[in-house]
């Protein structure tokens, strides 16, 4: 049923921008999925752009790439500019984002402002408190890229991370005796995720894959084989 508002996601497939769009959606119609990336832009090594597609067409949701960066211009000026387009082509009266934190001196703040209305509704929010909403909505989470400087310079343990499911048995043995110098939902970049399923916004889909962890620079990514959108049993 339609609410006759009209809101855009930020989007990049992980934990937080799902679970904010899960709360976006019995307020506004959720029109269109956005990722932001740079100029010919493949892919992130936490968030692979195949991955998003497929979770964009499991939701049903039209979903569109938009490259930054023009010469001449800074990135916030490449930003509002890319903003106020998706606001008109769409017909936006909401911009959604899954953000926590203030990132970047509250960059997306600044992106909307005198724009469009910018929601981030898991604001603030507890870290437990997420993981365990996450876990009652039945998420299936995978780690897809660990920073090695931020789990301690240990590369094992960065390794260790890079291909697990973010589980309560994950929760309980390896983020909260570390919760001390660890961001519980990898906040501060110490991981990130990637949504391979949610009942309630899959529609009886979820994604499978084959892959290895690869290390590069600081961190642990998951070098994805091959990716594939299935019918869940």
């Amino acid at each position: 049923m339609s609410t006759g508002k009209r809101a855009a996601i930020s989007f990049t497939g992980g934990k937080d921008c799902t679970m904010a769009l899960c709360l976006t959606k019995p307020t506004h119609d959720i029109v269109v999925l956005v990722t932001f990336g740079p100029k010919n832009f493949k892919s992130f090594k936490a968030h692979s752009l195949e991955v998003i597609q497929l979770q964009a067409k499991a939701i049903g949701i039209p979903h569109v790439l938009v490259e930054i960066g023009e010469e001449g211009k800074t990135h916030l000026e490449c930003y509002r500019e890319k903003i106020a387009e998706l606001k008109e082509q769409y017909n936006l009266d909401l911009f959604v984002t899954g953000d926590i934190l203030n990132v970047c001196d509250n960059f997306m703040t600044r992106a909307t402002q005198d724009i469009i209305p910018l929601s981030c509704p898991i604001w603030a929010i507890d870290r437990h408190k997420l993981l365990d909403s996450l876990f009652e909505r039945q998420f299936e989470l995978l780690i897809t890229c660990a920073s090695i400087k931020k789990l301690g310079d240990d590369v094992e343990l960065a390794k260790s991370f890079v291909g697990a499911k973010l589980t309560p048995e994950f929760k309980k043995n390896m983020l909260q005796p570390r919760e001390a110098e660890v961001d519980m939902g990898g906040e501060l970049g110490e991981f990130h995720t990637m949504v391979l399923s949610v009942p309630e916004l899959y529609n009886g889909y979820r994604i499978e894959y084959e892959g290895q962890p690869a290390v590069e620079g600081e961190y642990v990514y998951l070098a994805f084989d091959s990716v594939r959108l299935v019918r869940d049993e």
